[in-house]
């Protein structure tokens, strides 16, 4: 089997006695196969009095219906123990089963549960307020002659500081997902707290430990992490301090932790973010810039920037921005380069033809740990533009058109690609990044797709510029004075095309960072 778990399989009877594929668990699990109840069973709560009187009317029916032609069936239990059962009765499945106990333990004013009986608990009481949770829970417990513990001390607190399943799964995950992080990093929760711990207060808020997250390789979400502060928060102050966080994220060590090493051999790790607006210079590993992979990819998606229609133009012809995910995820980022034209006013899927994207890789990370120094590659080797200037303009007719050229923030980059937008304000230079001039020729594939003929005013037209299809603006109808690039090769490492070795001294930790377990 590709997944062991007794207790899943046992609630589906179809593929108890087979093997099962990946694409077959993900439909039961998507279709919640293990949380499904059986209808037409219900769980009452009896008095003693009230449960003698049922067992006697059970035993008058001994090894017969209860109720003659019904399928109606009895058991009277208490808690997991059947005590007495009618003829044709069946146990339910242990997801419905557990939860009426856990229902049943809650009425009971009980305050003590394992993990497993709160997430239930949770799941039966999601449609309660909190408020109305406690105030049922404290009602009931005081009318009981039984030693009144303060809620608030004991594990059934988090059914009433927690609105569903859910908040307690984000909290899980998350603490999971920075568990994971921590040994791919081989650091211990102490050694990650103190890292992240700027200003030595002993305290971490919400904030710090996005920071500290993102600067270790893992970009939580916002739901996530404001999950996970909530759960080990306990005195509510905004703050967790070492211990919760050890509580929540530490484990021990069973052998997958790299001992005696920071991350890839002992590597630092870049300095932490901090609140100055001034950019620091950092240095970056020589082995980070050997290991850095780049490939192109191609585009799947598309929006809409500018269509000819309205332009008075006989020509048709289209402009779109590529969807490229911004951001870094794991140890992976997308860049774009550009935008795209469609085969006049179609979406570029439908022609058949490739357009491409850049898809930059640390190797040196790790798809759970992430890549700390990847952000500082970017910036340095693939940076956004200066700033934009404008190419050529169409605005006469009713659709109007502004052509964007990059302008690089140095001779050593070069801009692949232009943009366009439908007003004359300059576009925002993180829509698009440069590369080094040394990753690419002079362009082979110049090919004009359209040009303003037949409308008044100044005349322009639109070309590709190179292999990847993207295209650029020309004032005027002939092809641009300026030579066009394309890349070198469209995979490879980026210490093939780039002198890394000015950039490879060996740096020392930030002030304040971390380079090594410490136990």
């Amino acid at each position: 089997r590709m997944f062991y778990g007794d207790k899943f399989f046992e609630q589906i009877p179809d593929i108890q006695s087979r093997n099962i594929s990946f694409d077959e668990l993900k439909h039961y699990l998507t279709q919640r196969m293990f949380y499904r109840v059986q209808a037409g069973r219900y769980y009452v709560a009896l008095s003693l009095f009230e449960a003698e009187c049922m067992r006697a009317v059970m035993h008058q029916q001994s090894a017969l219906p209860l109720i003659p032609g019904k399928d109606t069936a009895v058991a009277i239990r208490t808690e997991k123990t059947v005590l007495d059962a009618t003829y044709g009765y069946k146990k339910a499945q242990s997801f419905q089963d557990a939860t009426a106990q856990a229902c049943f333990r809650f009425i009971d004013s009980q305050v003590n549960y394992q993990p497993r009986e709160l997430t239930l608990l949770l799941r039966s009481l999601q449609n309660n307020e909190l408020e109305k949770r406690y105030n049922y829970f404290v009602e009931v417990r005081s009318n009981r002659r039984r030693k009144q513990v303060d809620p608030s001390t004991a594990s059934i607190s988090k059914v009433f500081i927690t609105a569903d399943e859910h908040h307690l799964l984000n909290y899980k995950i998350a603490a999971g997902r920075m568990t994971a992080l921590l040994k791919s990093r081989g650091m211990y929760p102490r050694d990650a707290f103190v890292a992240i711990d700027s200003n030595r207060d002993g305290l971490l808020n919400a904030e710090d430990l996005r920071k500290g997250m993102e600067w270790l390789g893992l970009k939580l979400d916002t739901a996530l992490l404001s999950g996970f502060m909530k759960e080990i928060d306990k005195d509510k102050d905004g703050f967790i301090n070492l211990d919760e966080f050890k509580d929540a994220v530490g484990f021990e060590d069973d052998g997958t932790l790299v001992q005696g090493a920071a991350f890839n051999g002992g590597m630092p790790l870049p300095p932490m973010p901090s609140d100055n607006q001034q950019k620091q210079a950092v240095k970056i590993p020589e082995a980070v810039l050997g290991s850095i992979k780049v490939k192109v990819k191609k585009v799947t998606r598309f929006t809409l920037v500018w269509n000819s229609q309205g332009s008075m133009s006989r020509y048709k012809t289209s402009i779109w921005d590529p969807h490229v995910s911004s951001g870094i995820k794991q140890n992976k980022a997308s860049i774009c380069l550009g935008h795209f034209a469609g085969s006049g006013f179609d979406n570029p899927t439908k022609d058949g033809q490739e357009r491409l994207f850049l898809e930059v890789t640390d190797t040196s990370g790790s798809w759970m740990g992430g890549s700390s120094w990847l952000p500082h590659v970017l910036d340095r080797f693939m940076p956004h533009p200066a700033r934009f200037r404008l190419a050529w303009s169409l605005t006469h007719g009713s659709n109007p058109f502004y052509a964007w050229e990059p302008v690089p923030p140095g001779d050593e980059f070069v801009a692949m690609g232009f943009v366009g937008s439908k007003d004359d304000n300059q576009p925002n230079v993180q829509c698009m990044r440069c590369v080094p001039r040394s990753w690419c020729k002079e362009s082979t594939h110049l090919r004009k797709l359209w040009d303003d003929s037949g409308s008044s005013g100044r005349q322009g037209s639109i070309w590709v510029f190179n292999s990847l299809n993207l295209v650029g603006f020309v004032s005027g109808s002939d092809p641009p004075r300026k030579a066009q690039f394309d890349l070198l090769n469209r995979r490879f490492f980026m210490k093939d095309y780039t002198d890394i070795r000015n950039f490879g001294e060996k740096v020392q930790a930030a002030p304040g960072g971390y380079s090594g377990p410490q136990g």
